[in-house]
């Protein structure tokens, strides 16, 4: 193995904590090999492979995409196709998101500008109750 990493060290150098190391690689998605001591050390394809889970992570792919990712590269193959799939079904679901978080903010936006109820109140709040 060329340049052996301790998990400390990994998760130093990724900036992540050891436990998520330990995640990933119980989740398959990195490898290491175990010292004579127990020690779990990691090479640089373990790095690059963290390196990569957390920038994906980063731009909202979720772990079992990833893992399609990353299972394709380990196949030998570019998973530049899959990726760009992926992208765009993530895209679609943030566009999807966004406008449900307009309608939504419009909705609140309209329910903060009335007036607080004078008179008691029957029911919890028609503030909530009243709105559609």
């Amino acid at each position: 193995m060329s340049k052996a990493l301790t998990i400390g060290t990994l998760a130093r150098r990724m900036g992540v904590q050891t436990s998520a190391v330990r995640f990933y690689e119980r989740q398959g998605l990195i490898a290491s090999e175990r010292l004579a001591n127990g020690y779990r050390v990691y090479g640089e394809d373990a790095a690059q492979a963290l390196a990569f889970i957390c920038r994906a992570k980063a731009l909202g792919f979720s772990l079992d995409q990833i893992a399609e990712i990353l299972e394709i590269r380990r196949a030998g193959s570019a998973p530049c196709g899959c990726v760009k799939d992926i992208i765009e079904r993530n895209l679609a679901d943030v566009e999807r998101k966004l406008a449900e978080l307009s309608r939504l903010r419009r909705e609140l936006k309209a329910i903060a500008a009335r007036p607080a109820p004078s008179a008691p109140v029957v029911k919890v709040c028609p503030m909530i109750e009243a709105a559609r």
